[in-house]
């Protein structure tokens, strides 16, 4: 069996974080930069480099077509592939042949990959930090993040989503740092589908 932590909590970094309110963090321009830059967004691809709480490093490539396909592809010896269609994370061992399917919406990556963080309510408590051009806005609160948290950091200038942080029920940080990011390239559906071990595998 794949176990799931490790897979989808991906990216580590530890920093003080200040607690804004709403109104200050949408009157802040490099928030509304960030704003507008996720609003946008509708692909990106990336080298990526993934350490987990116990300094265990991989490496491998991300497609994301959004709202809700997804692809992580692992480097050796970690042949691991995770894709997703927008409502199951298929996470399979290649070398294995082995397939577990679960609901994305029950994991903080649903926020990103759907579409669903929201600055303009109070439906999420946001941490802010904006250091030496990086911008950091920590998401908890969220019925999807009881107990865990989902972060995202960008350079500033230019806006660019450089990493993203989540933190599991246990307060196991894993981070994934993005590297030769490109964004707004058009993909084939059949990238995001699951490699076909003779079985049924979840839409």
């Amino acid at each position: 069996m794949i176990k799931l932590f490790g897979i989808i909590y991906i990216f580590i970094i530890v920093n003080l974080f200040t607690n804004m309110s709403f109104a200050e963090i949408n009157n802040d321009k490099s928030v509304e930069k960030v704003k507008d830059y996720l609003n946008k967004l509708v692909s990106l691809e990336a080298n990526f480099v993934q350490v987990s709480s116990d300094g265990e490093i991989k490496k491998g490539k991300i497609f994301v077509s959004l709202p809700g396909k997804l692809r992580i592809s692992y480097e050796k010896p970690n042949d691991l592939l995770i894709t997703s269609k927008g409502f199951w994370l298929v996470v399979q061992d290649m070398r294995l042949k082995q397939t577990n399917n679960f609901p994305i919406n029950k994991t903080p990556l649903n926020l990103f990959l759907n579409k669903q963080l929201d600055f303009d309510n109070k439906k999420f408590d946001i941490n802010y930090e904006y250091r030496s051009g990086i911008i950091s806005l920590d998401f908890t609160g969220n019925d999807q993040l009881i107990g865990t948290s989902f972060k995202l950091i960008f350079t500033d200038n230019p806006i660019q989503l450089k990493k993203w942080v989540i933190t599991d029920e246990f307060e196991n940080k894993t981070s994934v740092l993005f590297q030769n990011l490109i964004t707004g390239k058009k993909y084939s559906h059949i990238l995001f589908f699951p490699e076909d071990f003779g079985e049924n595998n979840a839409d």
